[in-house]
């Protein structure tokens, strides 16, 4: 549904997409049979695919409208991403806590942070409820649809579809360089960014260039849910650090296991990430 089909022109292929995610997205983001939170965390996933598809089409689009919809894209997810980030904190919560079970300062320290992440949530949500925010985004992106529908093209010559991933790898390879030159939280956040972003590319890419093989594509999905896992242990810990209703002792307590956890995800990242990079080469060099 999100790929370009097999002998299919490119620009009407981006074009079919495009419109697919924005009308599914707005349809989702209506659908009050659903948890809100579930909504919020697709919608914002079908916000990401459109824009790193979106990133395709630059070549054939003018510069300052390229800039305006990708801001468009940004934006939107931007206002989901307050509700949604509350309610990730109580996921990554859970997950350390089924980890560190039976780790006796863990156990004990556990409920203060169930409770005290509960009450965030609950403000968070006071706020800015979820549910007006999906009701305004559903509306927005039906409007964005419409215009999509009617866009007008700039042809894209046919040549050049084979070098369309070439961005996108390019980012992720520098993406990589710099967390191998110096691991900090906010370079893996960025590498996290571009592999997510290429692994998008890739599978709308799949029937058309020979690096964005299956394998490759599920190499890259598996590394954006670890960096993706990484960035969440990270955060967490930096919001366990300023929660001063907690006592001392629990706050440094789970400060110790998230960071634990978030080091030792590092290091399987950057392997991953490696190998990804070596296999894309070598997919790119055969053509």
């Amino acid at each position: 549904m999100y790929r370009l089909k097999h002998h299919e022109a490119f620009e009407p292929g981006l074009q079919r997409v495009m419109l697919a995610l924005l009308l599914q997205a707005s349809g989702e983001a209506a659908a009050d049979d659903t948890p809100e939170t579930s909504r919020i965390h697709v919608v914002r996933k079908r916000l990401k695919r459109a824009r790193a598809i979106h990133k395709l089409a630059r070549p054939a689009l003018d510069e300052a409208r390229y800039r305006r919809e990708q801001a468009w894209f940004r934006d939107r997810g931007r206002r989901l991403s307050q509700a949604r980030d509350v309610d990730v904190l109580l996921e990554t919560y859970l997950r350390l806590a089924r980890r560190s079970a039976g780790i006796t300062e863990a156990d004990e320290a556990g409920e203060p942070v169930r409770s005290a992440l509960h009450g965030l949530r609950y403000e968070t949500h006071l706020d800015s409820p979820p549910s007006r925010l999906l009701g305004e985004v559903a509306e927005e992106l039906m409007v964005n649809a419409r215009e999509w529908d009617t866009v007008s093209w700039v042809p894209t010559q046919a040549h050049l579809i084979r070098d369309t991933l070439t961005p996108g790898i390019g980012r992720y390879a520098s993406a990589l360089d710099d967390v191998e030159s110096g691991q900090t939280v906010e370079r893996f956040h960025t590498l996290r960014k571009r592999v997510k972003d290429l692994g998008y590319q890739m599978d709308f890419m799949a029937k058309r260039v020979p690096a964005a093989g299956k394998r490759l594509r599920r190499r890259a999905d598996r590394l954006g849910e670890l960096l993706g896992w990484h960035h969440d242990v990270w955060v967490f810990a930096d919001r366990v650090a300023t929660m001063e209703e907690l006592p001392a002792v629990v706050r440094h307590s789970w400060q110790r296991l998230a960071e634990a956890e978030g080091k030792r995800v590092e290091q399987r990242a950057l392997a991953k990430a490696d190998n990804l990079r070596r296999a894309i080469a070598r997919k790119v060099g055969e053509r």
